[in-house]
């Protein structure tokens, strides 16, 4: 069982079995009570029943499944080539078929006796963040992966890297629309995580909000600008520099018509020391 942990227990039925007779006669006593106590987990009486039956079938069917795994559809493929040859035939066939690297699609082609389809080109890698998050959500309505550790392991993307693109395409529409998702790249995602966490979202969507009132055609690293310092103006600059560990906040402007604006560097600094020790670690 321990395969399945992480997954949805309704798509897993090798573990929905267990767990089905594990509290049979303490926890439920029939298929339909299991199913009503389950409901939360997303499970229906269909999916106890077919557990159970797959659960049942022969160990040499079953243990071609323990690398590629054992999904709720797999379930019902199996079922019903067990109809169809019936269970001897497909005892037979399953000890012609070698389990090693193959998937669960091709193991279930080569029961059935159908040829082995070519496998897919591998997908291109992505590094932009929104258009990673994009194929993570994909991934999952297809069931292809249920977690980040399955969908690492098929994309060959890091867990880190996955997680950061799902956290930054949760940001509010008004803010994510504002960038190209091809263009947006992971350095641009930590500036603008950082930036949320040292304003506020709220000040970040109301920002964010001008400039959709405003089009025009800006370019990741202006709307990042933007985002931080509100609407421009004309006589100030500010840039941020992050390099390692450290980073690097610098206003440029004209002194004169400014001049009664200054103060000295030591009212700067301890300005900026009181402004930081109310915010947040800027993301590495």
């Amino acid at each position: 069982m321990e395969r399945y942990i992480g997954k949805q227990l309704a798509h897993n039925p090798l573990a929905l079995a267990a767990l089905y007779h594990d509290g049979l006669g303490r926890q439920w006593t029939n298929q339909r009570d299991a199913a009503a106590a389950l409901t939360k987990l997303g499970v229906r009486r269909e999916h106890v029943n077919r557990a159970v039956r797959v659960a049942s079938m022969p160990v040499e069917v079953l243990s071609l499944f323990t690398e590629a795994g054992l999904l709720d559809k797999t379930a019902r493929q199996l079922l019903s080539l067990q109809r169809t040859v019936g269970r001897d035939s497909l005892v037979q066939r399953a000890g012609a078929v070698s389990k090693e690297g193959k998937s669960w699609t091709e193991i279930i082609q080569l029961l059935t006796g159908e040829p082995v389809s070519a496998p897919k080109r591998r997908r291109p890698a992505v590094s932009q963040p929104l258009l990673r998050a994009a194929r993570y959500t994909e991934g999952l309505a297809n069931n292809e992966w249920s977690t980040l550790s399955e969908a690492s392991g098929r994309t060959g993307w890091a867990k880190t890297k996955i997680s950061e693109a799902i956290s930054v395409s949760k940001l509010p529409a008004v803010v994510i629309e504002l960038f190209d998702a091809k263009r947006f790249t992971t350095k641009h995602a930590a500036d603008l995580q950082a930036i949320v966490r040292l304003l506020g979202i709220t000040k970040v969507v109301r920002n964010a909000k001008w400039l959709t009132e405003h089009p025009g055609r800006r370019t990741s690293k202006e709307i990042l600008k933007y985002l931080a310092s509100g609407e421009p103006t004309p006589d100030c600059d500010v840039a941020v520099a992050r390099k390692g560990t450290s980073v690097t906040i610098s206003f440029t402007f004209e002194a004169r018509p400014n001049v009664r604006k200054l103060v000295d560097v030591d009212q700067l600094k301890m300005l900026s020391i009181s402004a930081f020790k109310n915010s947040v670690e800027v993301p590495r």
